[in-house]
């Protein structure tokens, strides 16, 4: 009995190892039918939508039919026998198994359904022992027959005719057209999203440099690439249509003007357009306004002003001026004054506020800067500052001589400053004959109070005493009030007096009395002659007994000559008297000498 089992049981192993090989066959033939289909289905969609550009719904349909196809060839012709291979579901019988043994082997086929039918039998009858019997002899016969080689594997390589030709399709089309392919799939991959059929030609820019400074000009510059060139092409700016200069037939331009914001726009030409774009204004810095504060100095007298938006000023020398500068997409603001070399840095306040300060000492020019981290170097906006320094007070003086003492001089003047005046002085100094100077006197007068004053003053040289060959010098002096550089004068002309020496007096005197003999000698002579003319007129007058024109006039003229003469006697005593002076002045210095 166990040597039977032993038969049945070694016919039974290798039923199951043939079923074994009949799935692996099963899974080489379905692998290279599943190929072969799945590779063809997805050439096959791939060229629809190349040549037809099918919509979302097109493509979506590919693309699930793609996947229903290749679930269902798959799940069919591989898995499938890969789950019955490991006993998974529903496998061929052992009855089946015979069957396809005894197609291969004709001399077992009825041997071996005979015995698993009397296997069915023994199972259930009374006579097992004989039945058993049977089958062990039947089984020791067909035993050595190899159930296995009944399948050829290698016979699957007549079915690479189905798999290698889609795929050898494929790799040609990768390697020639692969836009048919990949671009195809990419659009079948994204069947949700719209997609323009490919144009003839498309336009290029660089959409890295769309970037411009605010309120400046950007050109645009596109290209177009293809087959066939466009004659001309447009853009879209805040839905507005603008046409494009036409550089060369494969290059466009556009020009935008003074840019204050971010830009949308897109190039189109017929059907064909660009994905949108945005122009990036870079905010510029800028100075929206400013205030100067202008602080005075003291001593000008003038109160503190506050200027908006000027920045050329014209101020006195020492003003301290204080700037406040109120900005926009202003990181740093620094000013650079031509007198100096490098720049200065505004101190920031709150907000887009600087401040600066600076004390105008003279004229200057200066340059303000604006920046941010995009923008380092922005605009600048230059002005001046003219600077008028304290002037030098002015003054003026008329002298007047006293016609009866020419030693007595009187003076009146002006003098004015710019801002004030602080003091008024008449000065003067005495050298000797020998040269000595003796030191200089400075007489004070009114003190002014104002930025001009009206003045006289009254000097007697007399007073003074001054000897044969002594110099008086004088001049008058007026003092301002600069608070900066220090006070400054300024001087009337220098006047002199030089009083003659003792030789000088002599000459002097031995010339006046030559003179005044000439000039009475003179006088006396055209004196009788004036006589003697009026005589004559007289007499002739009462002859006539009428006064003409003629005799009018002749009348007058001897009147005229009578004056002459009496000016020039009085002009001789003049001299007399100046000459008596003179003797005296001598006569007083010898006399001092004696004693």
């Amino acid at each position: 009995m166990s040597n039977q089992k032993d038969n049945y049981t070694v016919l039974i192993e290798k039923l199951d190892s043939f079923i074994r090989k009949y799935y692996i066959n099963n899974i080489l033939r379905g692998g290279l039918y599943t190929v072969g289909l799945v590779i063809f289905s997805f050439i096959t969609f791939a060229v629809l939508e190349h040549f037809f550009f099918f919509g979302t719904g097109g493509r979506k349909l590919l693309f699930y039919g793609f996947l229903g196809i290749s679930g269902a060839t798959l799940g069919f012709l591989v898995i499938k026998p890969i789950l019955q291979y490991l006993g998974l579901g529903k496998v061929i019988s052992h009855e089946q198994a015979a069957h396809i043994v005894g197609d291969h082997f004709e001399s077992v086929k009825d041997k071996l359904l005979n015995i698993l039918q009397l296997r069915d039998q023994a199972e259930s009858s009374t006579s097992a022992e004989l039945l058993f019997a049977s089958i062990n002899q039947k089984s020791e016969k067909i035993k050595l027959v190899p159930f296995r080689s009944a399948i050829d594997l290698t016979s699957n390589r007549k079915y690479l005719k189905y798999a290698l030709p889609p795929l050898v399709l494929l790799v040609a089309l990768l390697s020639l057209a692969p836009s048919i392919i990949t671009d195809s799939t990419s659009r079948i991959l994204k069947n949700n999203q719209e997609f323009e059929r490919a144009a003839p030609f498309k336009f290029t820019l660089d959409a890295d440099d769309l970037e411009v400074v605010q309120f400046q000009d950007y050109q645009l510059d596109i290209k177009v690439d293809g087959a066939v060139l466009p004659d001309e092409a447009f853009i879209m700016v805040d839905n507005y249509q603008y046409r494009l200069t036409k550089e060369s037939p494969s290059t466009f331009s556009y020009n935008f003007s003074n840019v204050n914001k971010d830009t949308e726009f897109k190039i189109y030409s017929g059907i064909v357009s660009t994905e949108d774009y945005t122009l990036d204004v870079i905010e510029k810095p800028n100075i929206e306004g400013f205030e100067i504060s202008l602080d005075f100095p003291v001593y000008t007298g003038r109160s503190d002003e506050r200027l908006s938006s000027i920045g050329d000023i014209i101020v006195p020398q020492g003003t301290k001026l204080n700037w406040v500068f109120n900005s926009k997409n202003t990181d740093d603001l620094a000013i650079k004054f031509a007198s100096q070399a490098n720049r200065k840095s505004a101190k920031a306040l709150t907000g887009d506020q600087f401040t600066f300060s600076k004390r105008a000492m003279k004229d200057d020019q200066y340059t303000v800067y604006v920046s941010n981290e995009r923008i380092p170097n922005a605009d600048s906006i230059s002005y001046l500052i003219s600077v008028i320094a304290d002037l030098h007070p002015s003054i003026s003086v008329e002298r007047f001589v006293d016609s009866t003492d020419s030693k007595l001089l009187f003076f009146i003047g002006e003098a004015s400053d710019d801002y004030g005046l602080t003091n008024l002085s008449f000065n003067y100094q005495i050298t000797k004959e020998d040269g000595y100077k003796e030191p200089q006197v400075a007489l004070k007068l009114a003190q002014p109070k104002d930025r001009s004053i009206q003045y006289d003053h009254t000097f007697d040289i007399a007073e003074l005493e001054l000897e044969p060959g002594d110099q008086l010098n004088y001049y008058f002096e007026a003092f301002d009030n600069d608070g900066i550089n220090g006070i400054k004068s300024s001087k009337t002309s220098m006047m002199a007096f030089e009083k003659p020496t003792v030789e000088e007096f002599e000459e002097l005197a031995a010339e006046n009395t030559e003179d005044i003999k000439k000039d009475l000698k003179e006088a006396l002579k055209e004196s009788k002659k004036i006589q003697e003319d009026f005589k004559k007129l007289s007499e002739k007058l009462i002859q006539e007994q009428e006064l003409k024109w003629q005799d009018k006039k002749e009348m007058e003229k001897l009147l005229e000559r009578q004056k002459a003469n009496e000016k020039k006697i009085q002009e001789a005593k003049e001299k007399f008297e100046e000459n008596k002076e003179n003797i005296l002045e001598v006569f007083d210095y010898y006399t001092e000498q004696k004693t």
